[in-house]
């Protein structure tokens, strides 16, 4: 038993160990999986089925994962060269007058970004933001965390296939979980404006910080009614548009009427338009018509990045060197494919060989006060896969059962490492190596001192819920 958890535990400890000490995220994904392999070798050994079934079901999705960087990063490169970023953020800076930003970022922060990973997922809601956070004005590095910690939203990005995974495994009601995982949101909302605030603006006026609380409240207030009256999948769209109407009105009130929309700016935000039409339109259409399984790639985020990368070209109106847009999009490609790629296997071979699932319940026997630790281990799962998905298929089901065996709420078990595990992304490896991607120069990586605040972010918030765990669950 102590031998298999020691194994189990390694490639862990390794990843953390080489991340503390500043290798590369790379190396240190390589070097864990590589444990990981040789812990799959010498103790825990799957049969030839479950390596098979692994690479049937998971293979997909890491291809998927690597033709959605590359959609991003071709997506953001060709909107920087056709000058769609500098019109998009001269609209919005023409939007308040003076020297405070405040609505505006906020608009980004809380409502583009959730917005955006909502409909489409995988951190791409970075990929639109974190740009034109730049165009505004704010540092690159400010940029890439404003963006990273707009992901408050995560259960429910793509229209929530993780919190459903979670669900199905945990043997829940994908409604009662989406409900729950709500209720349980405002301490991400919380912990990552108080971060936002901190980095984007320092010492906040009374101003700012109403709207901080309004933005709270009203994002919080319709994530939680439209999980009860219209059901999970959508409620990651309507919370954060609510958020970007609101925020757009105060703007009117405040400042008045909003600045004309001229013809250059509609061709600007029309690749966005696609890849959200897109989208909706495909998922909409195959959920309606009885189609094979193997068309589902008509509704994939990647495919309608793609689209819209080449829309952003071809639609802007401005002559563009195609060759050399797709040489920069492959240079920064490469090395941020290679990063998440390396860590969503790590998390895959940990989840299929059971080591994921070893490590869940050899912390049950710690009793009641595995509760709270519940969160923590969500967020371990986010941080390894990069993805809600990934930490729900690692976790869920040693997380049911366990809560269960010892006498607390399943439901309330999920919920907490469904809300922790998605806001650990903004930590991943693979999350932040999108975002520098669009962000940073080629090879240029996110300051320690940022990394300190996405750290110290998901572990209060960790800590928050796994106490309303202990009192909830």
């Amino acid at each position: 038993m102590v031998w298999h958890f020691l194994v189990a535990l390694a490639p862990i400890v390794v990843v953390l160990v080489l991340l503390a000490t500043r290798v590369p995220s790379l190396w240190a994904g390589v070097a864990g999986l590589g444990t990981a392999l040789l812990g799959t070798a010498v103790a825990f050994r799957p049969t030839g089925d479950v390596v098979q079934a692994t690479v049937a079901d998971m293979g997909p999705t890491v291809l998927e994962v690597a033709l959605l960087l590359l959609g991003g990063v071709g997506l953001a490169t060709a909107m920087a060269r056709t000058g769609a970023q500098d019109r998009i953020a001269s609209w919005l800076r023409e939007t308040e007058s003076g020297a405070d930003r405040t609505v505006t970022l906020l608009l980004l922060v809380f409502g583009m970004t959730p917005f955006m990973e909502s409909v489409t997922g995988f951190g791409l809601g970075v990929v639109i933001t974190a740009p034109l956070l730049v165009q505004l004005g704010l540092p690159p590095a400010k940029a890439v965390l404003a963006s990273l910690l707009g992901m408050v939203l995560v259960p429910w990005g793509s229209l929530g296939p993780g919190t459903l995974i979670a669900a199905q495994l945990g043997g829940e009601d994908l409604h009662a979980l989406g409900v729950e995982s709500a209720l349980l949101t405002p301490v991400v909302l919380i912990v990552s404006m108080v971060a936002v605030l901190g980095v984007l603006v320092g010492r906040p006026d009374a101003r700012q910080l109403a709207l901080a609380a309004g933005v709270i409240v009203v994002e919080w207030g319709v994530l939680l009614g439209a999980n009860v009256l219209i059901g999970t999948p959508l409620s990651g769209v309507l919370a954060p548009a609510a958020v970007m109407a609101g925020l757009l009105m105060v703007t009117r009130l405040t400042h008045g009427p909003l600045p004309r929309i001229s013809a250059p700016l509609v061709r600007s935000v029309v690749p966005h338009l696609v890849l959200v039409a897109g989208i909706l339109a495909s998922t909409a259409l195959l959920a309606v018509t009885d189609t094979a399984d193997w068309l589902d790639w008509l509704s994939s985020p990647a495919l309608w990045l793609i689209v819209a990368a080449v829309v952003a070209i071809t639609a802007s109106g401005v002559p563009v060197d195609r060759a050399a847009v797709a040489r920069g999009a492959l240079r920064r490609w490469v090395p941020t494919a290679a990063n998440a790629l390396v860590f969503m296997v790590l998390g895959i071979v940990m989840a299929a060989t059971g080591m994921a699932e070893h490590l869940a319940t050899t912390a049950a026997h710690l009793g009641f006060g595995f509760v709270a630790t519940i969160p923590a281990i969500g967020a371990l799962g986010g941080y390894l896969t990069g993805s809600n998905t990934g930490a729900a298929a690692m976790f869920s089901s040693a997380t049911s059962a366990a809560a269960a065996n010892l006498g607390a709420d399943p439901l309330v078990a999920l919920a907490g490492q469904n809300v922790a595990g998605s806001f650990a992304i903004i930590a991943s490896p693979p999350r932040i190596a999108l975002a520098t991607a669009v962000t940073l120069a080629a090879g240029e990586r996110l300051p320690g001192s940022a990394m300190r605040v996405i750290v110290r972010s998901v572990l209060v918030a960790a800590v928050v819920l796994g106490g309303a765990m202990l009192l909830l669950a």
